[in-house]
């Protein structure tokens, strides 16, 4: 088993539990978030009996992050937990906003979840890192958008948010790294969720069929490009961005 650390945002279910079931399988032990602190718990106390590595669970609302970072890191600290790397995964993906009729309020939400709430986790973990002398290997991981650049239909707040997360990645990677801490993104494509296991097979089919490799992104996919980001394998990568898309970067025009 593994000494190391791992905490993951918005992990009970999805990109973020498939994210947290890699390290654990790789004997990290982790720290694992949802808005519902009861369903974070629940899920915890399964991965733990599942992989025999300690897991933990703890409420953390991104939107409210300025508030409930400092409560997490309170529950982390009290649990004797020393952070190796963050994963900041949770996200509001701010669909249906029409620029013109979308409430101020909801498109500032977006804004606050997918940047402020990544931020303000980061800094946290950065900072333990340093004070507990792990930073010379420490990581940060964002979960950003192969949409960083390319726009969507209604989905200003989203785009834009995660064109901050891709700056907010250089950026950051520039002021930890004279401690050693390496700063990444990953940029996934569309990825095999809940909604498209709710969605009508045909559709489902018609969507894979746009992305050249005629694939979509699992979460399976994403935990071992996480991990890959988190340990030595990864050595020297700092502000660098991971496609995990299956091409669709790579096509001229046309939206998914």
């Amino acid at each position: 088993m593994s000494n190391k650390c791992v905490l993951v945002t918005g992990a009970v279910r999805n990109s973020g539990l498939g994210m947290a079931r890699k390290f654990l399988q790789e004997g990290w032990s982790a720290v694992i978030t949802s808005r519902v602190e009861a369903d974070a718990q629940a899920k915890a106390k399964e991965l733990t009996e599942e992989f025999g590595v300690p897991c933990y669970g703890f409420g953390y609302n991104p939107a409210n992050a300025k508030e409930d970072v400092e409560v997490l890191f309170e529950k982390i600290e009290k649990a004797g937990l020393e952070l190796d790397s963050v994963i900041c995964n949770a996200a509001n993906l701010g669909r249906w906003m029409n620029p013109l009729t979308v409430e101020a309020e909801d498109w500032i939400e977006v804004l606050m979840t997918n940047v402020v709430g990544y931020f303000l986790p980061a800094r946290k973990a950065a900072a333990q890192m340093v004070r507990t002398g792990k930073a010379k290997e420490g990581t940060v991981i964002f979960i950003g958008s192969v949409n960083y650049k390319d726009a969507l239909p209604e989905r200003s707040a989203y785009v834009a948010s995660k064109g901050a997360i891709r700056s907010m990645t250089k950026a950051l990677a520039i002021d930890f790294a004279p401690y050693g801490i390496r700063v990444n993104c990953i940029a996934p494509g569309p990825i095999w969720t809940t909604r498209y296991e709710e969605m009508d097979p045909k559709e489902a089919e018609e969507r894979r069929n746009l992305v050249p490799l005629k694939t979509i992104t699992t979460k399976e996919n994403l935990g071992n490009i996480a991990f890959f980001l988190a340990s030595e394998n990864s050595q020297n990568m700092t502000g660098s961005v991971m496609f995990v898309d299956g091409g669709m970067d790579c096509l001229i025009a046309g939206g998914y």
